[in-house]
C-alpha cells in the first residue's frame, strides 16, 4: 500500500460517511434525487449502511490490505450503478457527475491498493 492508495481510501471513506449521514437524515435532495431515479425510498437507509461498510473496510483496510481491496471493489460497483441509475433516467452532467466521479476514486483507491 502507497500514499496514494491511504490518502484516497480517506477521502472516499469520509464522503461515503457524509453521504451516509445525509442518507439517514433523509435530506430532501436524497428524497428528490430517489424520486427523480424511480427507486423506493425504503431502499435509502440500505443505501446508506452500504456505505458506512465501504467507508468502515477502507479505514480498517488500511491495516488489513485485502480489507482494502474488497471494500474498494465494492464501492467501485456500488457507485457505478449509482452512475448507471441516473444515466438511464437521463440525467444531466451536473446530476450524475458526482457519482461517476465517486465511481472513479473508488477505482482508483482499487488500483492503487493492489
Amino acid at each position: 500500500m502507497n500514499t496514494v492508495s491511504i490518502v484516497l481510501a480517506v477521502i472516499l471513506a469520509i464522503i461515503c460517511v457524509v453521504t451516509a449521514v445525509a442518507d439517514f437524515k433523509t435530506i430532501p435532495q436524497v428524497l428528490q434525487t430517489m424520486e427523480r431515479l424511480r427507486l423506493p425510498l425504503r431502499i435509502i437507509p440500505a443505501l446508506g449502511v452500504a456505505k458506512l461498510a465501504g467507508a468502515l473496510g477502507l479505514l480498517v483496510g488500511l491495516s488489513i490490505d485485502a480489507l482494502l481491496v474488497y471494500s474498494a471493489i465494492c464501492l467501485t460497483v456500488y457507485f457505478a450503478l449509482a452512475t448507471w441509475f441516473h444515466l438511464r433516467v437521463k440525467d444531466d452532467l451536473v446530476e450524475t457527475a458526482p457519482a461517476a466521479t465517486l465511481s472513479l476514486v473508488s477505482l482508483a483507491t482499487l488500483l492503487t491498493a493492489i
